[in-house]
């Protein structure tokens, strides 16, 4: 009786081959699991901001044609910021909280195009050419306009927006994050076009 209990004591010293590959496949399902939580979480914060940016520009337009004001952005360090024009230059619009400036975080890239797009050639505000109207010939009043934050996008009280394309993405994107763009055109609301992952 003896002898048997030390044989059955010698024979489960160790783990089998299969014990030890069954438990690194659990660990490696496990951390899988929690990066995807991660990437999920990224994902959805992306979309959120993205959302928010959309929905507030087109707030943001509503307000300029029922108060027949103009109004403008300018994004500069992944600050946007909005602008009103006071009848003699462009200042910070904080008529309400919602027009606070929206600050992105290191996270995300933020890109905002207004030249060479597809639709800009029916943009009447493209066509007046709107930023040489608000130059000046005057050297001294122009160096004193280059201080002055000046729109990159016009959001007017006719409801007409200049041709723009803001992208929205996640600094350290792979291909499995989707890509966001927010397109003015010719007239509000602006539109929300995703990209999905590759």
């Amino acid at each position: 009786m003896y002898c048997g209990t030390q044989q059955t004591l010698h024979k489960n010293k160790g783990f089998s081959l299969l014990e030890v590959l069954v438990v690194l496949v659990i660990i490696a399902i496990s951390v899988k699991m929690v990066s995807y939580t991660f990437d999920d979480a990224e994902a959805e914060e992306l979309e959120k901001q993205a959302l928010k940016v959309h929905t507030v520009i087109n707030l943001a337009s509503e307000f300029a044609v029922l108060n027949q004001i103009e109004l403008g952005f300018h994004i500069d360090k992944n600050v946007l910021e909005f602008l009103v024009f006071d009848g003699e230059k462009w200042t910070v619009f904080d008529a309400e909280a919602l027009y606070e400036p929206i600050t992105f975080g290191k996270e995300y890239r933020v890109n905002l195009n207004i030249e060479d797009l597809a639709w800009s050639e029916d943009n009447l505000l493209e066509q007046s050419n709107w930023r040489e109207l608000m130059g000046t010939s005057d050297e001294d009043s122009l160096l004193e306009l280059k201080k002055l934050k000046v729109p990159q996008v016009l959001i007017l009280s006719s409801g007409e927006v200049s041709a723009f394309q803001l992208s929205v993405e996640l600094a350290d994107r792979t291909t499995e994050e989707a890509s966001y763009f927010i397109e003015g055109e010719f007239i509000a609301p602006v539109n929300l076009r995703v990209e999905p992952a590759s």
